[in-house]
């Protein structure tokens, strides 16, 4: 980083400190949440009741959303780095500048995790809709309960999915590339009248 000076060093130090924050804040929400779902599913499948299945859909979906909040933030910062420490010259940084033309290389599988976390996360969220459909019979307004759980579930799963997509097919710096063009000044234009 010899072309950078003191302040951009300092700005980049702090970009890449806030980004490895908030990826780890992420993956521990993840974690704490899938724990949690674990148990609320475990004690739901315990008392064979499904209205205690909708505590499940909840704590994955909070992971989930916690998770993907964590990853649009990292891939902001490294749009945001992308565009403004690495776009300048090529003596400074370029890992991220290098990243996107590795994955554009054939043969080179980016990253699924995206993918991994929505599915583990829809998984657990079937899982509790079949036991409330199993539950329900046994249970007082066992059938409506299962049927909010199945709600929950499909809005859920509906909703990660294409966020997930989203964030796949987003590009953080050339959202940057917007926000430095500044705005742009739209002119009318005259008309004439003939007669």
């Amino acid at each position: 980083m010899a072309s950078l000076n003191e302040s951009e060093r300092t700005e980049y130090a702090a970009l890449m400190s806030r980004g490895r924050d908030a990826e780890r804040t992420s993956h521990f929400c993840w974690i704490a949440s899938g724990v949690a779902a674990t148990v609320l599913l475990s004690w739901a499948i315990a008392a064979r009741r499904p209205p205690l299945m909708l505590p499940v859909i909840f704590a994955v979906a909070y992971g989930f959303y916690t998770t993907i909040h964590g990853r649009q933030q990292t891939r902001l910062i490294a749009g945001y780095v992308k565009e403004f420490f690495e776009g300048r010259d090529a003596g400074g940084p370029q890992w991220f500048t290098r990243l996107g033309h590795l994955e554009i290389m054939p043969g080179f599988s980016p990253s699924m995790s995206d993918w991994l976390s929505t599915g583990l996360a829809n998984a657990v969220v079937v899982i509790a809709i079949v036991f409330a459909w199993l539950f329900a019979s046994a249970a007082p307004r066992g059938e409506l309960y299962a049927g909010i759980v199945t709600g929950c579930g499909i809005l859920f799963a509906i909703h990660s999915i294409s966020e997930t997509t989203r964030l796949r097919q987003s590009d953080a710096a050339s959202f940057w590339r917007q926000v430095s063009a500044g705005p742009v000044e739209a002119r009318r234009q005259t008309r004439v009248v003939v007669r």
